[in-house]
């Protein structure tokens, strides 16, 4: 057979090619099993089908004995077959489906799809990614459009940051001034970090106030869900909450009066755990937000708290007060007493508490999950790892704002989780990228940061080790290179360090820095040559 594999990432588990073409037209029949119903939408929303068909068919059915999320594909010249166990497994053999088509010849309206068996299966459970909309603000188009991107690459957790220092973003109803003060902010920019300072970073432009209202927060969930994406809101607590304190300042140590920060910084401001007012509000408002997001993770932050320790132990005497009731010494232990009491509250409402690793000790409780990102010794993770579930996120070569230096496609495409750190993936529920957006201050650059990375971090999630191969994975992505073209996807032309294209930073600082500016010349000069 001359014929060749379409590029289809992540790359399956097992792909053979067979005899024959089967030809699809917009009269072929999509037939699901009333479970499927997602799968056969999605595929039907791409086919535009009639109603009567003519030609063949493509069938959704049931196969009990195929690993969860995984899917079996079988083109014939008779017609197609997905089997799956379950919602998610046909809903990627649909994807997989789609890519084909989108690659097979195509002439006056029809398809002729290369007969193949595909026998696909996740790697990992949880495959995630997070967008950052504290710090800059993208809008409900651009999620739904970084949600299509993420369902392609059979990614299905969305992590959604929406409260930091630099501003909260969905509507309070029951603390409305969350929204009038706290998704409010004196400049739209940010000024740089200590370590940045010398690049001339600064507060820039008008007053900032975004904030997403209820209804659109329940239309992208909506969304979402047909994707077969869950949503995972993170509140970060109890550091990282400027913008709380602004609005509330009762909830504070020293009750004074706060704005909402415009620089990127680690504050030592923080919430005042020691009392119980302090309790009641976040109770109240997890609640509030858990209503809007029906899947079984929340992630409550935890990190970079630990500036404000010092707060409770040597200035807060309310703090000081609950650490001597309790039989505390150190504002560590204070924090992992106030974890485990909103992790308890949390599971009141159906939800698994996740907490960054730097938040996490040797008493955090064992069913809070954790979120591995900054790197600890072999031993602390061989101990964490009999306690609690990781989803592992290590900085940097899983932040995507940082440069390509630090975070390279190849780089990012050999990430393995045993080399981080863990002793087996046992205890690794799944990976996720990062993309905060200190300087990510729009979807162009949020996409010039995420893509083609993405698609090397979606074959880590999903692809066996030994089926992996950088030089395989950089002819399949090609096709995908193309495909971001025509969607006006502007992704990274840069995809490793050039030594002619510095930043001084660890950062690739979005549209300031030199890897962006460079990308839209190579850009300009793909425009001329066309």
């Amino acid at each position: 057979m001359n014929k060749a594999k379409y590029s289809i990432i992540p790359k399956p588990q097992k792909y053979d090619l067979l005899d024959g073409t089967f030809v699809i037209t917009s009269e072929t029949e999509v037939l699901c099993y009333p479970e499927f119903m997602k799968a056969g939408k999605y595929i039907s929303k791409f086919l535009r089908t009639k109603k009567e068909a003519k030609r063949g068919s493509i069938k959704f059915v049931k196969d009990d004995k195929i690993p969860s999320e995984g899917y079996k594909l079988k083109v014939t010249t008779e017609g197609v077959i997905i089997s799956s166990s379950d919602v998610n497994g046909a809903f990627y053999g649909a994807v997989t489906l789609k890519i084909m088509i989108m690659q097979s010849k195509k002439a006056s309206g029809v398809s002729e799809l290369n007969c193949s068996y595909i026998y696909d299966y996740p790697k990992f459970s949880f495959r995630g990614g997070m967008m950052d909309e504290s710090r800059h603000f993208f809008g409900v188009d651009a999620v739904k459009r970084a949600l299509d991107e993420m369902a392609m690459l059979k990614l299905n957790k969305f992590h959604w940051h929406l409260s930091d220092d630099q501003g909260y973003r969905i509507e309070s109803e029951i603390y409305p001034l969350l929204n009038e003060i706290g998704s409010k902010r004196q400049y739209e920019f940010l000024g740089g970090a200590e370590v940045l300072s010398y690049l001339g970073m600064k507060k820039d432009g008008d007053e900032y106030f975004r904030f997403y209202k209820k209804d659109e927060i329940r239309e992208i969930v909506d969304y979402a869900s047909k994707l077969c994406i869950d949503i995972i809101p993170e509140i970060g607590i109890p550091g990282h909450t400027v913008a709380m304190l602004a609005a509330y300042n009762n909830l504070s140590c020293k009750k004074e009066n706060y704005e909402v920060f415009c620089e990127n910084a680690i504050t030592k401001d923080i919430l005042c755990v020691g009392q119980e007012e302090t309790y009641e509000f976040i109770k109240n408002l997890l609640a509030e937000v858990c209503e809007l997001f029906p899947y079984e993770y929340f992630h409550i932050g935890g990190d970079e708290a630990f500036k404000g320790h010092k707060i409770w132990e040597k200035e807060c005497p309310v703090c000081q007060a609950k650490m001597k009731e309790l039989g505390f010494t150190k504002g560590s232990e204070l924090q992992t007493y106030f974890t485990n009491r909103i992790n308890d509250y949390l599971k009141t409402l159906g939800k698994k508490c996740i907490v960054w690793n730097d938040g996490i000790d040797d008493n955090t409780s064992n069913d809070v999950v954790g979120q591995y990102w900054i790197s600890r010794s072999a031993l602390w993770v061989k101990n964490e790892c009999k306690k609690r579930k990781y989803i592992v996120s290590t900085c940097p070569t899983l932040y995507f704002d940082y440069n390509f230096s630090k975070s390279s496609l190849k780089k990012v495409y050999n990430f393995n989780v045993v080399k981080s750190g863990f002793v087996n993936e046992n205890r690794v529920l799944g990976i996720e990228f990062e993309s905060w957006s200190e300087w990510i201050v729009n979807e162009k650059v949020w996409q010039f940061a995420v893509y083609p990375r993405i698609y090397a971090m979606s074959e880590v999630a999903w692809t066996e080790d030994n089926k992996k191969n950088f030089k395989d994975f950089y002819r399949r992505l090609n096709f995908f290179k193309a495909y971001m073209r025509a969607k006006n996807i502007n992704y990274s032309r840069i995809e490793k360090k050039k030594l002619f294209v510095s930043n001084r930073s660890v950062f690739h600082l979005g549209h300031w820095g030199n890897e962006y500016k460079y990308n839209e010349k190579i850009k300009e000069k793909e425009g001329k040559e066309k």
